[in-house]
């Protein structure tokens, strides 16, 4: 909801409670809201991902109002490759309609597979609130192929717990970070990429918690860790078999658990 308030500048100013969609953390923001216009988004402290927002988020306004902002759907009309595409403005049903067509003529003559769906990374971008729409799509569609791309910790963040325990952790799932007693981040820079996890993870250090980094670089949490583990690029696969060399040597581990 959002409450009226003045600000020191004319007209009709209201702060309105709200949330960051520019990636997958979500952040809770407030918006301030002058005569309509949005002129600010800044940090909610009261909301649980709200106490930080990065330069992408606090950005808002400037990419709502962005002269190259594209409001409304847009046709090709001379060929690709030329110098000027042609840009012409056209209804939605227009485009939807013409979207609808090409496909059903595709599929009908060479079948749904030969389409593949493209979608950006929904940790980075907007799209972590509408890819789980492109899939259903693209199943109701018949076709096996998408094609996305991932930040370098989204592979090891994403891609390891999901092929260890079955779910992305995080994705799926949040980590408990509030309850941890440590904290291992690896070739991870929530300082950049999720700051709800960066201020959960300064909270829990503040606490008592425990910090590693494994970077090369002392960026982000590494400043503030316990152990910083600075391997050279492309030497993670060593360390992580020296880890468990020991684990296995110490008994640091379920036996059950690791022969599932």
């Amino acid at each position: 909801m959002g409450t009226t308030a003045s600000l020191g500048h004319s007209g009709s100013t209201r702060q309105v409670s709200t949330f960051c969609a520019l990636c997958v953390s979500r952040c809770g923001a407030t918006a301030t809201v002058r005569d309509g216009t949005l002129v600010a988004l800044e940090p909610a402290p009261d909301h649980p991902t709200g106490h930080a927002l990065c330069v992408k988020g606090k950005a808002a306004p400037e990419l709502v109002y962005h002269r190259d902002r594209v409001l409304h759907p847009l046709k090709r009309t001379n060929p690709k490759g030329a110098p000027d595409p042609g840009w012409q403005r056209i209804s939605w049903d227009e485009a939807l309609d013409t979207i609808a067509e090409r496909l059903t003529t595709l599929a009908r003559e060479s079948g749904p597979e030969c389409v593949a769906f493209g979608t950006a990374s929904p940790s980075t971008s907007a799209m972590s609130d509408s890819v789980d729409w492109v899939t259903r799509l693209r199943r109701a569609f018949g076709s096996p192929n998408l094609c996305g791309y991932m930040e370098s910790c989204g592979w090891g963040r994403y891609l390891a717990p999901t092929y260890t325990y079955g779910m992305p952790v995080p994705g799926a799932f949040v980590p408990d970070l509030e309850q941890a007693g440590c904290i291992l981040y690896w070739g991870y820079n929530p300082s950049i990429s999720r700051l709800a996890h960066a201020t959960s993870t300064v909270a829990a250090v503040a606490r008592g918690a425990r910090l590693v980094v494994v970077d090369p670089r002392r960026a982000g949490l590494a400043g503030k860790a316990h152990h910083w583990l600075r391997v050279r690029p492309g030497t993670d696969a060593t360390l992580a078999l020296s880890l468990t060399h020991v684990m296995i040597e110490q008994g640091w581990f379920g036996l059950r658990k690791a022969v599932a």
